[in-house]
């Protein structure tokens, strides 16, 4: 893998990671609230039970300690990053288009499909967490000149990078023989959800759990069997196929979303190119820490920065 795909990752790892903190953080919210709705209320002398292990019980308020010992300083933090970016953004009059954020999702979407944005987050707060580490970057190199010749030479040179395949987003049901195939089929006909089914009966021990969720493939990925591409491409988006013979097993696949493909041409990406190249140059990891002063960020917890 080159340093420019490196470098990829390494922005969309950072965005995954804040989602699970955000998502971890809606959690600890939701027991939060549950806590202390009722806080107070026993039943048989003891509240709150959540859990019990032999002896030793535990309780809401032990689940919360713990997420907010775990996540609470990363969340808090990331929440004030990205406070200080609206603000500052608005200061300087920066902004990103929908049109970058759009296509920045779709990029991620199809790149780390199994990532933990294919979990409970939801689209809008992917697209948030991306609008808010755009306009990051364009603080950065607002002031940050780049030739023309320079960003059009790697676009042509990295044509790839901006490039999405035709992409399905598909689940599928694995099951041993034709009749039980079938019967998936049947169950599925009688209005059977087809993710409670695949976590019931599917065979493949890697996917079942997740009902069967396969991310987004193409017709050039490797991990599965290249008829489920040819198959899904005949299927309307939230349907199912007829059972397909895979290696000896059967497979019912399920469409959830189809994106046709695109390659973006220069115009729509020099932004983004640019802003790639200026932070390329920058020494270390540069965050939004640098214009806390700015702001005037203070800290009122004990453990805060």
């Amino acid at each position: 893998m080159n340093q420019k795909r490196r470098l990829k990752q390494k922005w969309v790892w950072n965005i995954i990671f804040g989602l699970v903190i955000i998502n971890c953080l809606t959690l600890a919210v939701v027991v939060k609230q549950s806590f202390s709705l009722k806080e107070g209320a026993f039943v048989n002398g003891q509240a709150n039970i959540v859990a019990t292990v032999g002896d030793t019980v535990i309780t809401r308020k032990d689940m919360l300690e713990e997420l907010e010992g775990m996540y609470g300083q990363e969340m808090l933090t990331k929440m004030v990053n990205n406070e200080v970016v609206k603000q500052i953004a608005k200061k300087y009059k920066v902004t990103v288009s929908e049109q970058s954020v759009d296509r920045e999702w779709k990029m991620i979407k199809t790149m780390y499909s199994r990532s933990p944005m294919h979990t409970n987050t939801s689209e809008e707060l992917v697209k948030e967490q991306i609008r808010s580490s755009l306009l990051l970057e364009e603080l950065l190199v607002k002031d940050v000149s780049i030739p023309e010749t320079e960003l059009e030479s790697y676009y042509q040179e990295n044509k790839q990078l901006y490039t999405i395949e035709d992409s399905f987003h598909l689940s599928h049901i694995l099951v041993e023989t034709k009749d039980e195939a079938d019967t998936v089929v049947k169950e599925l006909k009688d209005g059977s959800n087809f993710t409670s089914l695949a976590m019931e009966v599917s065979t493949d021990e890697l996917t079942a759990n997740q009902g069967g969720d396969l991310g987004f493939l193409t017709h050039e990925s490797q991990v599965y069997p290249t008829v489920y591409m040819t198959e899904a491409a005949t299927l309307k988006e939230k349907s199912w196929s007829d059972p397909i013979s895979v290696d000896g097993k059967y497979a019912i696949i399920y469409l959830h979303e189809k994106m046709d493909g695109v390659t973006y041409s220069f115009k729509e990406v020099k932004d983004q190119i640019r802003r790639h190249l200026a932070m390329e140059h920058m020494d270390g990891s540069v965050d939004a820490s640098i214009f806390w002063d700015e702001v005037g960020v203070e800290w009122n917890l004990p453990s805060a920065q």
